[in-house]
């Protein structure tokens, strides 16, 4: 009989189990040996081993028990830091609170109470009121103040294109500081203006057909001309020969060759003298340091020219071209091409316009002036009748 999980089971409550019937079995008929006989397994070896799995699985309970007590520990540990944390945190949103309620409490105390506000609406109220009749009264006193400025910028900028006319005649600058007083009288709503934008539209045609003048350019295309004096080509200044025959022997030589008729004809040539080129003009012959102040001269005159524009001298501008061109064509080589281009050049500015006639803007200063006077007592023509 083999031994079963029933009869450990009754091992262990205390029973002694069946002693193991040992089975023989009988020798079989015609067999040549006996075959000893079998005995059963000691149930020893299952006992052993059903007692260490139970150990092994105490052990196993053991050890969940103690990880789900240290699971617990744990758990409450943590809850306990952050009930600690929370706590904190509320005693702080309570002091915060406490500190708010008592900033805002004293804040409160310094607020005027509800009378104080209703005096105070009641005074500023009264102050608007005596601002307002205090602006329309100044309103009536002095004017527009707008418009009074606008209207002293005007007449500033028709003094200023006044003197520009007079003093160096910059047509330019004039018509542009009119079309300025123009726009300034035309923003104007008054219909007292427009007589005086009637005579400015005058005095702007009057400009229109004033050439414009450029003396800086003049002043620097002469001075570029004065200083090409030094590279012009003189005329060639003769190279007499000693072995030449001179006039006083040209002059014995014919006289021994004529007869007595012709011999008395040449000794009244010493006393009157017959010319058949009186027209024409005789160069000089003229050395090298005469050269030199005929070059100066020219520069001098050049520079003449210069301030003549600048002046705005007309007649004296055109006489000092006229006297450099005249110069050129008496000492210079005329078939140089630098003499020539110097000479195109002094032609082509001889007509430009140096000085003009500008007009006199005293009239519309006298009408603007006006206009502004009466503008300043209407006003208080109008408060004396209230």
């Amino acid at each position: 009989m083999e031994p079963t999980d029933q009869n450990n089971r009754e091992t262990r409550e205390g029973g002694q189990p069946d002693e193991p019937v040992a089975k023989t079995t009988a020798p079989v008929a015609g067999a040549g040996k006996a075959e000893p006989p079998k005995t059963s397994p000691k149930p020893v070896a299952s006992e052993r081993k059903s007692g260490r799995g139970l150990g092994m699985l105490a052990l196993l309970v053991a050890l969940a028990a103690l990880g789900l007590s240290a699971w617990h520990w744990y758990q409450t540990q943590a809850f306990m830091a952050e009930q600690v944390a929370v706590d904190a945190q509320l005693e702080r949103l309570a002091e915060l609170q406490q500190h708010n309620e008592q900033v805002l409490a004293s804040r409160l105390e310094g607020l005027p109470q509800a009378a104080d506000w209703q005096r105070s609406e009641r005074l500023l109220a009264d102050l608007q009121r005596s601002q307002q009749a205090l602006s329309q009264r100044l309103e009536t006193l002095q004017g527009d103040a707008r418009a009074d400025w606008k209207l002293a910028e005007a007449e500033f900028l028709l003094r200023l294109a006044s003197l520009r006319l007079l003093a160096t005649q910059d047509v330019a600058s004039a018509r542009e500081l009119l079309t300025a007083v123009d726009a300034i009288l035309q923003s104007q709503p008054d219909s007292g203006v427009f007589a005086v934008r009637e005579q400015l539209a005058g005095y702007q045609a009057q400009l229109d057909a004033l050439p414009v003048l450029d003396r800086p350019g003049l002043f620097l295309r002469l001075s570029a001309l004065r200083d090409q004096v030094g590279r012009l080509v003189a005329l060639p200044v003769p190279v007499f020969d000693p072995d030449e025959v001179t006039v006083e022997d040209e002059y014995e030589d014919r006289l021994a060759r004529r007869d007595r008729w012709e011999r008395v004809l040449m000794r009244l040539e010493r006393y009157v003298r017959v010319d058949f080129q009186r027209g024409k003009v005789i160069t000089p012959l003229l050395d090298e340091a005469e050269m030199q102040r005929v070059q100066r001269t020219l520069q001098l005159t050049l520079e003449l020219a210069q301030w003549a524009a600048l002046r705005g001298e007309s007649q004296v501008y055109r006489n000092s071209l006229e006297r450099a061109d005249a110069i050129l064509q008496q000492f210079f080589e005329l078939d140089n091409p630098q003499v020539r281009a110097m000479q195109g050049q002094l032609a082509g500015l001889i007509d430009v316009p140096v000085g003009i006639e500008p007009p006199d803007l005293a009239p519309l200063q006298q009408g603007l002036a006006a206009y502004i006077q009466s503008r300043r007592s209407l006003p208080t023509g109008n408060a004396e009748a209230d």
